[in-house]
């Protein structure tokens, strides 16, 4: 009877929403165990989960701007550690922005998922930390170049077969302005990993391996040929759009964002070629910030119920020219980055508003409006810093 589940609608959708079930409890995990306000209360956090080959399977989003974050960085951290170096238990840390990653305060743990002694598939957490270090509290200021914006990790083993690296984990600590909320929210996203683990494993138990492995393909190709279905009914045609930010933080020379969104029968391509040349300012957006803004505008076209998956993200590309505004490369800053990706984001939305208007809603001013700031307490004698990111509304 297992070898036909697969090919059962009903067990379809039972798997399906078992998984999305899965990456929200990481989600509620992490969130009741964090320290910050950041993840308690603003909930800039995100789950997810993988198979095998890294082709994102389920997602929780806490934090819709992480829609394509970690269906691009997860596998750039995987290529860069090695598939092959992973034991039961590792956790692999990573918040490098400009090798696949979004800005340095985004920390992602990825961890394999093994069952009979077999990688089966992987689970990851992305979190805002408060502070990583850098020239101001909160770490997202006026800096010219990466090197000045914190705490720079790449990819290592801050989980060692389930026990956690305290020379890591003092490290990280020891370069931010609020340790004590930097180690809590760290042991949040462990909770997260290790909540995922736990469930995929009673999934396997259940259901076995090779039943779930079939399933997940099964689920992946519903979705592309939904997501398909969905863009079939955007009007065939290029939508272009430019937007700007005001200026870059030093200089009052605004910044151009271009956006020409081909659609054609069942595909989107999202060509950001003509946008500005990075600069040597804080609001540089990486690649992923790119991918991941540009998903979010094609998903909010669709039926609400669809799934998100590798299927979704096989029927669109993103054209982000390396070393331009919206996919900068080494040395740039980026950590006030999302403000452009968000700009991004509103261009591409008013040029499909150039087809399907009915489905948009009015512009908004498209910023994150970041305020931080830190200093010693008169009461506790300890350093501390308070960030908080108004939204773009």
């Amino acid at each position: 009877m297992n070898v036909a589940l697969h090919e059962d609608p009903v067990f379809l959708e039972v798997l399906r929403h078992r998984l999305t079930a899965t990456a929200d409890e990481m989600c509620v995990a992490l969130q009741r165990t964090a320290y910050s306000t950041n993840i308690t209360t603003r909930q800039d956090f995100s789950c997810a989960i993988f198979d095998r080959a890294q082709r994102v399977i389920a997602q929780s989003f806490s934090q819709p701007v992480h829609l394509g974050s970690l269906v691009h960085f997860v596998p750039r951290i995987m290529d860069a550690y090695g598939v092959e170096r992973l034991e039961p238990g590792d956790g692999i840390l990573c918040n490098d922005g400009l090798n696949g990653g979004v800005h340095m305060n985004d920390v992602c743990l990825v961890s394999p998922v093994f069952y009979d002694d077999e990688l089966v598939a992987f689970v990851a957490t992305i979190a805002h930390h408060l502070d990583v270090g850098g020239l101001t509290p909160g770490s997202i200021g006026l800096a010219k170049e990466i090197y000045q914006e914190g705490f720079r990790i790449p990819p290592v083993r801050f989980l060692n077969r389930g026990e956690l690296d305290e020379n890591i984990f003092n490290l990280f600590q020891a370069n931010s302005r609020s340790p004590k909320e930097t180690g809590g929210d760290l042991r949040a996203q462990i909770a997260g990993i290790h909540t995922g683990t736990r469930r995929l494993s009673e999934t396997f138990d259940k259901y076995g391996v090779d039943t779930f492995d079939r399933t997940v393909s099964k689920l992946i190709e519903y979705s592309e040929r939904r997501t398909r279905e969905e863009i079939r009914n955007i009007p065939n045609g290029v939508y272009k759009a430019e937007g700007f930010m005001d200026g870059d933080g030093f200089t009052e020379t605004p910044i151009k964002v271009v956006v020409a969104i081909t659609v054609e029968d069942e595909k989107v391509v999202f060509d950001l070629t003509g946008s500005d040349a990075q600069r040597k300012c804080p609001i540089n957006a990486t690649y992923a910030m790119t991918l991941s803004n540009c998903a979010y505008a094609l998903r909010v076209m669709m039926d609400p119920g669809l799934p998100i998956n590798e299927g979704f993200y096989r029927t669109f590309d993103v054209i982000a020219p390396e070393g331009s505004i919206v996919n900068a490369r080494t040395p740039a800053a980026i950590g006030g980055g999302w403000e452009t990706a968000f700009r991004v984001c509103e261009t591409a939305l008013e040029a499909f508003g150039q087809c399907m208007s009915e489905r948009l809603a009015a512009g908004s001013k498209g910023a994150l409006c970041n305020i931080s700031f830190g200093g010693i307490s008169p009461r506790t004698g300890e350093y501390y810093v308070f960030y908080e990111a108004m939204g773009g509304g």
